[in-house]
Formats: structure tokens, sequence, C-alpha cells
């Protein structure tokens, strides 16, 4: 945890790192300068929609993106508790940031954080689809109730139609790139706003699956998915809208760039290590991340090396939930 020091009635953090989206917040500014509003917090993070219209996450973990300030991490038991409020303004004036009246930040020193990422080659594909059923079994192993391979009433059958419909959307439409996206996005905006969480379980198949979908198809000159971002607001929460925003144009933090450059790389074991730590992350967005960035690359895979692995997925999640319901 990051510790805290008493100065001017304030608690000063030290800031490690800085997202390149907000990297002019490393400059000193003569006159006060309204950032934005915190619209959420937690004991280790604060989530901060600025007046750009972008989210700011300060946060005492130490997993970088493009959009998060990293605290320095120091020995001690501090955190946010009591600290910050809702509605609370963030300002910039000299060399600091302060959020309300009992929190400031010292951006000016900290470390930019981009992504940077492997190029996809079709041997590295080869690769991970001779590990599909690898993957697959670790997913189910690591699934919780109510993400979308173990579904509770929000979001019961939205991972099956999703796999039905690209099945054969990928048949229908074999040749025709353009409308093979098409068909695609419809089918992934059906699951938006759906399932529990602070970020429906839907939001996040939707991230996972669109960020390695374009990766994929920018290295592979193939046409990306670009959802109609108006509907996606309409149909969720502000902060997973904007995650699925920044996630389609590969913005995200550097857990899911290690997943997606694994497979650049052809290391199928180093992916299904990350998948496991990524499990983790809230109660069921880190598997449903995870189930849809594997969801993208069999149907990449399906799609350009001619392979039937879609198929496969609806089997695990079949023979996994009979299960299940036998031990019941």
């Amino acid at each position: 945890m990051a510790t805290a020091e008493v100065n001017d009635d304030m608690a000063a953090f030290k800031c490690e790192s800085i997202g390149v989206l907000h990297k002019y917040m490393r400059k000193s500014t003569a006159e006060k300068n309204l950032v934005g509003k915190v619209i959420s917090s937690f004991p280790t993070s604060l989530n901060i929609k600025t007046s750009r219209n972008e989210l700011l996450v300060i946060s005492l973990n130490k997993i970088r993106s493009p959009i998060t300030i990293n605290l320095k991490p120091q020995i001690s038991n501090s955190n946010f508790v009591g600290l910050v409020d809702y509605g609370d303004h963030v300002v910039r004036f000299r060399d600091s940031v302060s959020i309300g009246e009992r929190m400031k930040l010292h951006p000016a020193k900290s470390i930019v954080f981009k992504n940077f990422f492997v190029k996809p080659t079709h041997a590295g594909l080869n690769e991970f689809s001779n590990a599909a059923e690898k993957i697959l079994s670790s997913l189910m192993e690591l699934r919780r109730t109510g993400c979308l391979l173990e579904p509770e009433i929000t979001n019961q059958g939205l991972l099956h139609q999703f796999i039905a419909e690209t099945s054969e959307n990928n048949i229908r439409n074999n040749k025709d790139n353009t409308k093979f996206i098409s068909t695609l996005s419809h089918s992934l905006m059906k699951m938006c706003g759906r399932g529990p969480g602070f970020t429906p379980s839907g939001d996040d198949f939707i991230c996972g699956f669109s960020s390695l979908f374009n990766w994929l198809s920018q290295g592979l000159k193939c046409p990306p998915i670009s959802l109609p971002m108006k509907s996606v607001c309409d149909l969720t929460t502000w902060i997973s809208f904007k995650f699925i925003e920044y996630y389609q144009k590969l913005i995200f933090d550097e857990q899911i760039q290690g997943l997606i450059n694994s497979i650049g790389e052809g290391r199928t074991d180093h992916f299904m290590s990350l998948i496991s730590t990524l499990s983790c992350r809230g109660h069921t967005s880190g598997i449903d991340i995870g189930t849809g960035l594997s969801t993208a690359l069999f149907t990449f895979c399906d799609r350009s090396l001619g392979t039937n692995l879609l198929s496969k997925v609806q089997t695990f999640t079949e023979d996994g939930n009979r299960q299940k319901d036998q031990y019941l």
C-alpha cells in the first residue's frame, strides 16, 4: 500500500506511474484546473470522470494501464477510506493534484505507461488452436457462480446464444468479411449490460472479445469490430461503457496486454497462467474477460484456419453444467 504523509492537512501520495491518456497531469499549471469528479470510490481505487469525458483510475494496486495513476507502494496499511467522497473535485494546481479536501497527488516524476504489442502470426494461431481443449478446461475449472460459464438468471443462455449465432455467421458469411463483422457486432450488442457485477458480465465478455479480435485483425489485415458506442452507452453504466470503448481501441492494462502478447509469442502455458491470475479480478469480471478473449481466439481460428473450435466451447460448457447439475 502507499503511505500517506500529512502535508497542509492533506494526505499526500507519491505517484509511481501514470497512464498515457492522462500524462498531461504531469505538467504543472499556474492556475487551478478542474480535471474532473469522483464518481465511485473503493478502499484501493477511485474512478474519476474527467472534463475530457475520459475515465481516470487512481489505484493503490501495481497493475498499470493507459488510464490509471498508480501510487507508489510503501510500508503502511493506509487506503482511501475517509479521504474521498462521491462528487469530490479533482483539481490540478502547480505541481500537485488535489482530490477533494483531504487528498493530494504528486504526479510530476511518475513514469508514463503505454501499451506495447507483439505482432500476431498464423503460426501462433496454429499453436493455440492445438491447445484449445486445455484452455477450455482451464476456464471451466476457474469459473464462478454468476459468470457466463456458470450463469444466473440475468445472463442465462447469453454465451450459448452468442456462440451459436457466431458459428452460423461464420458459415453463412464465409467469404464476406464486412457482413461477418456486422453480424458479429450485432451478436455482441445483445450481451451489453447483461449480467451481475460492478461491470456486467456481458460487458466484460465484450471487452475481452473485442480487444483480442481487434488485435488479431490489426496484425493480420482483417476488418476490426467497431460497436455503436452511443447504443452501448444507453445500455450500460458509464464506467462499463468506457471500458468497452477502450478495449476495442486496444487500450487496457498490462495484465490483458500480457495475455494478448502471449498469443503472438505462441506461449500457450503462459496464456493459461495469466488467465488463472486474471480470474481473481472482481467476482466475475476476470473470468468473463478471459472467456471473451478465448472465444475471440477460437472465432478467429475458425475463420482464418478453418478449424471448428467454437463447437468445442458449446460442448465444454454443456458438459460442465451437466456435471454440476448431477453433483447438486
